[in-house]
């Protein structure tokens, strides 16, 4: 068989949702990115339709939320409150969740720290620090990074009622992108309920930052790589309009971290809500809010 006919083959395998080898994946890495972004786009078209979601997330720092009206604005309209920075001990911690809690009332959804950093702190048996926390309040951990938890950390999150929202990845794998997406497939299967996957790397590299191609490609692979995901995401905030639109089209639907505030001096149409709308239109999709009718 040629090359061309071996990659029409696992092209096959994958519009099908069967599980493709590490040898699979490392074909497809090898093809053209716009021949992979094509059919990432073809598979999640397939799998989850032309929907794109967003998620208004408004953050608190250690000093929880912010005051005044334009605090009060923000929750009102957030789709979740995310709790970002992990406090130096677990007592401030419980205390952070409280107060944010005591403003939002029992009716709001809080999500808070990466399990990675609650691991590094080091407070104590991992179950047990993960059920004090949820005595506090707090609904969710926010991410679990696959490069650095195991499928273990994953469940014991999941046993302490705070099963993490999303799966990310905290460092920019560089070529390595099928190793990644491997053992985040690990990690999944071993936790069937984490639905969505976050692909593209919190923290970027200083000295061999990363490019816009390397970002969809991987976009795309992830799509081709976990038939089980049925979200796969881009933070609107760190990786701008501009890349995450192009992610839509390589096998992305969802846009993470949009902010629940706008810009009075921006004008309507420039407002944040519309701007992402009207990039998820023009990339072909139907936008939708969390619970939105399709």
């Amino acid at each position: 068989m040629t090359d061309m006919g071996i990659l029409e083959a696992i092209a096959g395998r994958a519009r099908s949702g069967t599980r493709l080898t590490e040898a699979e994946l490392l074909e497809l890495d090898g093809a053209d990115v716009l021949t992979l972004g094509m059919l990432a786009d073809e598979v999640r078209r397939s799998r989850v339709g032309d929907i794109v979601t967003y998620a208004r997330v408004l953050e608190a720092g250690l000093d929880g939320l912010p005051g005044g009206d334009a605090s009060t604005a923000a929750v009102a309209a957030a789709h979740e409150v995310r709790l970002t920075m992990v406090p130096p001990t677990l007592q401030a911690a419980t205390a952070l969740i409280g107060s944010v809690r005591s403003v939002l009332g029992t009716g709001r959804r809080i999500t808070g720290f990466s399990l990675a950093d609650l691991i590094a702190r080091s407070w104590g048996p991992l179950a047990d620090v993960l059920h004090t926390l949820k005595g506090a309040g707090l609904d969710a951990v926010a991410e679990a990074p696959a490069d650095v938890v195991s499928g273990a950390d994953v469940a014991a999150a999941a046993a302490a009622g705070l099963g993490p929202a999303v799966l990310s990845v905290q460092h920019w794998p560089g070529e390595n992108r099928v190793a990644l997406l491997l053992k985040a497939r690990a990690v999944l299967e071993a936790n069937p309920a984490l639905r969505r996957f976050a692909p593209l790397a919190r923290e970027q590299s200083v000295t061999t930052p990363t490019t816009g191609y390397h970002d969809v490609r991987l976009v795309a692979l992830a799509r081709l790589a976990l038939p089980s995901v049925e979200v796969i995401e881009v933070d609107w905030r760190q990786y701008g309009p501009k890349l995450a639109q192009v992610a839509l089209m390589f096998g992305a639907n969802h846009l993470d971290r949009v902010s629940p505030v706008d810009d009075p001096a921006l004008g309507p149409r420039r407002a944040t809500t519309e701007e992402v709308r009207r990039n998820i239109t023009a990339a072909g999709f139907r936008p939708a809010e969390p619970g939105e009718a399709a």
